[in-house]
């Protein structure tokens, strides 16, 4: 459904969203047309249900301090998270297509026969960078503190 990143910046969900690109003759009746979309929008909201489910964004929602009672502006953040998460998605396998494609300089035969592609951690963080979120990691990190540690080390900690 949000798959596709057409760059238009209308949304993107199946048939949601409303004609906001169109434009519109300024005055009074341009206002109302709003308010018409606005309403066909949020009520098209109660019928739709997002891939992100409405407990989990209330949960982080609450976390940051937000209540609201009313379950259509919850699915609004719903849509919006995931339209966000598609973007990033499109965006890194851009970047890992760009990635793969660039010629190898050291030697033709390791370029791999198999042409699947790997998304890596610079691939996201590019795209996520072109979202506004910067995103760094350490040059070496472990699950747990003696992930690093030779096997003799470990069982003499444990």
């Amino acid at each position: 459904m949000m798959g596709s990143n057409n760059g238009g910046g209308g949304g993107g969900g199946g048939g949601m969203t409303p004609g906001m690109g169109s434009p519109r003759a300024g005055g009074s009746d341009g206002r109302h047309d709003d308010e018409a979309v606005l309403t066909e929008f949020l009520s098209s909201l109660m019928d739709y249900s997002p891939t992100i489910p409405d407990e989990l964004v209330e949960h982080y929602l609450g976390r940051s301090g937000f209540h609201c009672p009313d379950v259509r502006l919850t699915r609004l953040v719903a849509v919006a998270t995931q339209k966000f998460i598609s973007d990033v998605a499109s965006d890194s396998l851009q970047h890992c297509k760009a990635r793969v494609a660039a010629p190898i300089k050291d030697n033709k035969s390791k370029q791999p026969k198999d042409r699947r592609l790997v998304l890596t951690m610079d691939d996201l963080s590019k795209a996520l960078r072109e979202h506004g979120v910067n995103l760094k990691h350490p040059e070496y990190f472990a699950d747990s503190p003696s992930a690093g540690m030779a096997p003799s080390t470990r069982e003499e900690q444990n």
